[in-house]
């Protein structure tokens, strides 16, 4: 299961959000956010960043709204 930062960090992908913007915005450098995706990826069973928000909001892990 994922983390609360996890799952803060899959809501910033899914607003199209960098490693470099997320480490900006949650003040941690860019390689942790980066380590994050990276568990997240791993976590989900997804190839990409790109895969683990679509599989993301079809699990109902995140909701994608304005």
């Amino acid at each position: 299961s994922l983390t609360p930062r996890e799952h803060q960090i899959l809501q910033m992908l899914a607003k199209g959000l960098t490693n470099k913007d997320i480490g900006r915005v949650l003040q941690i450098s860019e390689n942790t956010a980066r380590n994050h995706v990276n568990s997240i990826i791993e976590k989900l069973q997804v190839s990409d960043r790109t895969e683990a928000v679509t599989t993301a909001i079809q699990q109902g892990l995140i909701s994608v709204s304005n």
